[in-house]
């Protein structure tokens, strides 16, 4: 067993011995001894710890070791943060170095340390520090670049790196991406890293940059540093003829010559020694001093990797030899006040971090009244931020002394902040809204939040994680109807209610029908499809179109199923439907062999979330097919709720005009105006559906909750609950056997860059603003 393995320190960690070393893991160390543990050590390390291994050291390798464990980390593209600074310190202090801070204290460790934990694979557990933080970003920066957007993931991108220099996955994107925007000199910068930490990886494109930067320095006539460029591709490529025909170039130059005569020759030879030997780290036999270093550099890391070694973990994890915490990621992704889920930038004008991670500290050492203080600040100065109202009524709600109500909301954060926070926003305000109003008998509403970034797995591992708290009496969410099928049927198994705010397709469904646990807030695509499919075949010359939808979306499927079948039983004829999630989708041509060859009037846009950006460019290709002649016929665009965001009107600009939407819920509309202006007034500016919804799905579990309730009986009652107008966003809510509710899908159109409600729809036209302005 792993005995003293498992305290915070090694103190007697040498008797208990080396026995099956070289196995994975070290359950069987302790009874056999260190005298078996290698023929190639001196005979008894276990009392002595690694006293014998110091004879077979130089005499003084103390500073050398130490400082050749430094030299180790910066060959490697390593930034010295704060916390790495601190690790020697700490290490020490626990035991694991020697007082020198340059050696591991037991050589059983810094072996098995060795074995298991290469050097490059510990250096690029560093990417892990401030995950939570990080993470969010760099999920957004890379769907940026996905969808064309350069510039802004490359911002994305050196936000994570100012959080986490050593995020070697944002460093490796920077530099593709810098020499894919012809940025050349930041490229080199950035793959001079990249480089440092993955040659094999990184050697093409590092020599592409130094190739293009030299180029343009050349044409600057800034020739000594181009030279530099060219001397760094021969060292990585020794044959390159392109860097040697440059550098013959240069020499023979004219304005070379000219200006350049007092450089010694040297120059066109003079290599930057870039160049790490990929054996550089694997202990070659006899290099007593490397294979010290390489230990020390090791325990570094992984003392400063993801979890500082003075610390004790979290819970939902452990320490392995006192050194790593095995974090619960899933534990990471939920938070009822313990962390933010979002990254947090202090901003001295809007976000001041101290204070909101004095409030996360507090309620972690339930001193709730502090962290409510904390929390309450905070989001005075961000009314628009529904996180930081949540934590501060789940603070209140603790600080009652009696037991909370809890319920659990899923959001998309890593795949869409924007979309998480509208969720949210209809959570908080009906939570505060029943916490101000003294809750039920004294007991007040604890939410918890969780992120599964809509995506299936981590939308699986969520729902696991939420049945098995028995404080969780149901689950609002989750966003996608893709991650709410793959969770529903584990909420199914365990009777645990779920309302979905945004999950539109028709394929959601109990198995048990008669024990259904699954219900809907939102207008599903049976409504919405309906709706715009009588609305477009009402259009004149309207009755040939094509659908653009994702194929791998059960949102999007079902979404194109309903229209489709509605629109010609109507007498329409759907001539193409064409897949957005086709690698070979070639826009430019869909939309051309619509228009010329089909003679297609019409366009139906039913993205799924992961295609927004794909179907905006459909727009802005229907909208330029000859920008010489406004008025050449083009497709006329109509769509599913999903591009009824604000990015429809801020990317698709003019290209948008004149979409018409089918969306669950309008505030302008009559129905809505009440909710919608308290909304206004509690967020200080307008809201969407999403917000809507969510706000219906809080305000039918507080209908259900009563003062012993438990998952069982709340599922029951939500099955009979009655809402009206006046307590929810604007329409009665009762649910039908299947968990459907009663709607009035809208017909919302981009009229002047705005959200206007469709004249069709029967109102006159109505300026306003879309929701999720706030992001």
């Amino acid at each position: 067993m792993l005995g003293d393995f498992n305290s915070e320190t090694p103190q007697s960690w040498g008797a208990r011995g080396a026995g099956d070393f070289n196995s994975e893991t070290p359950q069987s160390w302790g009874a056999r001894g260190a005298g078996d543990f290698n023929s190639r050590t001196p005979q008894s390390w276990g009392a002595r710890g690694a006293g014998d291994f110091n004879s077979r050291t130089p005499q003084s390798w103390g500073a050398r070791g130490a400082k050749l464990a430094v030299s180790l980390l910066e060959n490697y593209g390593i930034i010295t943060t704060t916390s790495l600074r601190k690790a020697p310190d700490q290490l020490a202090e626990r035991g694991f170095l020697d007082k020198d801070k340059s050696k591991v204290t037991i050589e059983l460790i810094r072996r098995w340390l060795i074995k298991n934990y290469p050097l490059q694979q510990e250096i690029l557990e560093l990417e892990k520090l401030d995950q939570d933080q990080t993470n969010p970003i760099y999920q957004q920066a890379k769907t940026q670049y996905q969808h064309g957007k350069i510039t802004k993931a490359l911002g994305l991108y050196e936000q994570v790196l100012d959080l986490n220099p050593n995020h070697f996955s944002a460093v490796f994107a920077l530099a593709e991406g810098y020499l894919d925007s012809g940025e050349f000199d930041k490229a080199v910068t950035y793959y001079q890293r990249a480089y440092k930490v993955d040659q094999i990886l990184n050697k093409d494109g590092f020599a592409r940059s130094l190739i293009n930067y030299g180029k343009q320095l050349i044409e600057q006539q800034a020739f000594t540093t181009a030279i530099k460029q060219f001397n760094q591709v021969l060292e990585i490529e020794p044959d390159n003829l392109f860097a040697q025909d440059k550098l013959r170039e240069i020499e023979n130059n004219e304005n070379y010559l000219d200006n350049y005569k007092d450089i010694n020759n040297d120059q066109f030879k003079k290599n930057v020694n870039l160049k790490i030997d990929s054996n550089y780290y694997n202990l070659i036999p006899g290099n007593w001093l490397l294979k010290i270093a390489a230990g020390v550099v090791i325990i570094y890391l992984i003392g400063v990797g993801l979890y500082q070694v003075s610390t004790p973990c979290p819970a939902g994890q452990h320490k392995v030899f006192g050194i790593r915490c095995v974090a619960n990621t899933i534990n990471r992704s939920m938070s009822r006040g313990e962390r933010s889920l979002f990254p947090r930038i202090h901003n001295k004008d809007k976000f001041d971090k101290k204070t909101f991670d004095g409030a996360t500290k507090a309620f972690e050492n339930q001193n709730y009244g502090a962290a409510a203080q904390g929390f309450y600040q905070a989001w005075q100065a961000n009314r628009n931020d529904p996180e930081l109202l949540i934590y501060y009524n789940n603070s209140r709600a603790r600080q009652q002394g009696l037991e909370a109500f809890t319920i659990a909301v899923v959001v998309p954060i890593d795949q869409s902040q924007s979309r998480a926070k509208e969720i949210l926003r209809g959570v908080a305000q009906a939570q505060h809204q029943f916490n101000n109003s003294e809750g039920l008998n004294g007991r007040f509403l604890e939410i918890a939040i969780a992120n599964d970034g809509n995506d299936r797995d981590q939308a699986k591992k969520i729902a696991q994680a939420l049945v098995k708290d028995n404080s969780i009496l149901g689950v609002i969410g989750h966003n996608s109807s893709d991650a709410s099928n793959a969770a529903l049927s584990i909420y199914d198994q365990a009777g645990l209610g779920m309302i979905s705010a945004t999950s539109a397709s028709i394929g959601l469904t109990s198995l048990d029908v008669k024990n259904n646990v699954f219900f809907r807030t939102v207008a599903s695509n049976l409504a919405l499809g309906v709706k715009l499919a009588k609305h477009v075949k009402t259009q004149p010359g309207l009755d040939k179109v094509v659908i653009f939808y994702d194929d791998d979306s059960v949102y999007s499927k079902s979404f194109k199923d309903v229209f489709k079948r509605d629109f010609e039983q109507l007498g329409g004829e759907v001539v193409r439907a064409i897949k957005l999630n086709d690698p070979n989708l070639n826009i430019t041509q869909e939309v051309k062999r619509s228009l010329f060859e089909d003679q297609v009037k019409a366009a139906m846009l039913f993205p799924s979330v992961e295609y927004i950006d794909t179907a905006l460019d459909i727009a802005k290709v229907n909208a330029n097919l000859n920008p010489n002649n406004r008025d050449q016929q083009r497709l006329r665009l109509f769509a599913a709720s999903s591009l009824y965001i604000d990015k429809t009107l801020k990317q698709g600009n003019q290209a948008v005009e004149g979409l018409t939407i089918v969306a669950p819920w309008f505030r302008e509309s009559l129905d809505a105006r009440n909710f919608a202006q308290a909304a206004s007034k509690l967020w200080q500016g307008e809201v969407n559906w999403r917000t809507a919804t969510s706000f219906d799905a809080t305000q039918a579990f507080i209908q259900a909750l009563f003062q012993n309730a438990d998952r069982k009986l709340v599922l029951d009652r939500l099955r009979n609950i009655k809402l009206s107008a006046s307590d929810t966003s604007g329409l009665p809510l009762h649910f039908t056997d299947q968990g459907e509710r009663q709607s009035k899908p809208v017909l919302v159109e981009v009229v002047d860059g705005e959200f206007k409600v469709n004249t069709n729809y029967g109102l006159s036209h109505k300026s306003v603003k879309v929701a999720g302005l706030f992001d």
